[in-house]
């Protein structure tokens, strides 16, 4: 004989044949639909999980990650609605009426940044007047690229000190408009290789500090980029 489970009440133990009322079917729906839709809204955060990179030919490539409240996931390149010729468009994973049974997902673009309810930031795609993408910006400020509730962000520059003089040493400050909670790891690359480099001052959530030594006989340019990352709030 049917019964019900411990937690929501739920038809559980039937068999062949047993009747199932209307109502039972209808509590399994509401409540799957109100604990589990309403937690993955409220506890977890939306966003990619892996890939769902832009690309140059206009389309974003395979991935997975939640959207809406939806596990979704592609195999392969999809193209996006609504690109707008000669603009920077902005990229959005939205669901569609397949999305929860089947994780299904919809690109598409617009001309704001403003997400459309229950859509992820992917990006941005700039077009020139025939059509053409020019250049795709996967780290654009306010991307939806992770779906866990600590969020990770991205920070990068470049900068220049002119005529190092051999044997002697250079300092400089960085600073960066994102503010980490946690900082994390800090790539320094120089275009002249004579220069050691250290990083000082990693605990600061707002930037840090590079020392370059000119190993070299002459004096030399520092010329440098710079890329970090870590949970942001």
């Amino acid at each position: 004989m049917a019964g019900v489970s411990a937690n929501y009440g739920l038809a559980t133990g039937v068999l062949a044949d047993d009747l199932i009322e209307p109502q039972h079917h209808n509590r399994v729906a509401d409540t799957v639909d109100r604990v589990l839709g309403w937690f993955l809204k409220r506890m977890m955060a939306a966003g990619v999980y892996e890939g769902w990179s832009l690309a140059l030919d206009g389309t974003v490539t395979a991935g997975e990650g939640l959207v809406g409240a939806c596990w979704c996931a592609t195999t392969g390149a999809q193209s996006v609605a609504n690109l707008t010729p000669g603009a920077v468009n902005y990229v959005f994973a939205g669901t569609d009426s397949d999305s929860a049974p089947k994780g299904t997902v919809r690109f598409f673009a617009a001309l704001s940044p403003t997400r459309p309810a229950g859509s992820l930031l992917l990006g941005t795609m700039t077009l020139d007047g025939s059509g053409a993408v020019t250049a795709v910006d996967d780290w654009a400020g306010g991307v939806d690229r992770d779906c866990r509730r600590l969020h990770i962000g991205r920070a990068s520059g470049s900068g220049l000190s002119e005529a190092v003089p051999p044997g002697g040493s250079v300092t400089v400050p960085i600073s960066h408009d994102t503010v980490f909670v946690v900082p994390g790891a800090i790539e320094v690359e120089v275009a002249a290789p004579d220069f050691v480099v250290e990083v000082w001052e990693t605990y600061r959530a707002d930037g840090f500090v590079v020392v370059a030594t000119n190993q070299a006989q002459t004096a030399q340019d520092f010329e440098y980029s710079w890329t970090r990352s870590g949970f942001v709030a």
